[in-house]
């Protein structure tokens, strides 16, 4: 098993959390909304100062392939933190690198200072972000993701795909942001509630 994981750049690593069923209550609240819903009723203060996330998804899907990832794809998933920035984080395939590029244009982002780790940033109106990663923390990029990436209905006819709740908390746990492994606990907790949610649930099948 460990030379299986090696072969993939991965390892595995053991932990101890202090339990914390504060979160349940909330995040049954947000699992009685339909996915883009739940997008929406975290991120109200910032739709009204430019941070529109199901309307930049709109401008993105359909024209190219990528994965959710970050803040965002746990609030698809019913996490029940607030979006406390106004950034969208998405992995591109390869050969969608340019189409979101020209999608962010046409949402009026301008190219900002990217990371060292080849990510790019684009600055929208109203202090919008939207991230493209192509190796986030603890994966092997797209074809990763996509393997067990959920499709989520965020128009009639318009669906995007978002990184499965194992995938999110292995990126927290990889990532060298401290901020993001804060968001362990919650996204443990939304994985062991999907787990016992109906299967008749608003987006128990997506």
């Amino acid at each position: 098993m460990i030379d299986a994981l090696h072969a993939c750049d991965l390892e595995l690593t053991v932990g101890l959390a202090r339990y914390d069923d504060s979160y349940q209550s909330l995040i049954a609240q947000q699992l009685l909304r339909e996915p883009v819903e739940r997008v929406r009723h975290l991120a109200p203060p910032w739709a009204a100062e430019g941070f529109d996330p199901i309307g930049i998804l709109s401008e993105l899907a359909g024209q190219a392939r990528f994965v959710v990832i970050g803040n965002v794809a746990g609030a698809f998933h019913g996490w029940p933190i607030m979006l406390g920035g106004r950034t969208l984080n998405v992995v591109p395939a390869d050969a969608s690198v340019r189409r979101v590029e020209l999608a962010a244009r046409r949402l009026g982002g301008e190219p900002a200072e990217g990371g060292s780790d080849g990510s790019r940033r684009w600055a929208l109106p109203g202090g919008a972000e939207l991230h493209t990663t192509l190796l986030p923390p603890g994966t092997r990029g797209y074809r990763d993701l996509a393997r067990d990436a959920q499709s989520m209905q965020i128009a009639p006819g318009v669906s995007v795909r978002v990184a499965s709740l194992i995938d999110l908390i292995r990126i927290a746990e990889s990532s060298r942001d401290g901020d993001a492994r804060t968001f362990v606990p919650a996204l443990w907790a939304t994985l062991e509630m999907r787990q016992r949610e109906p299967q008749d649930a608003p987006g128990a099948r997506t």
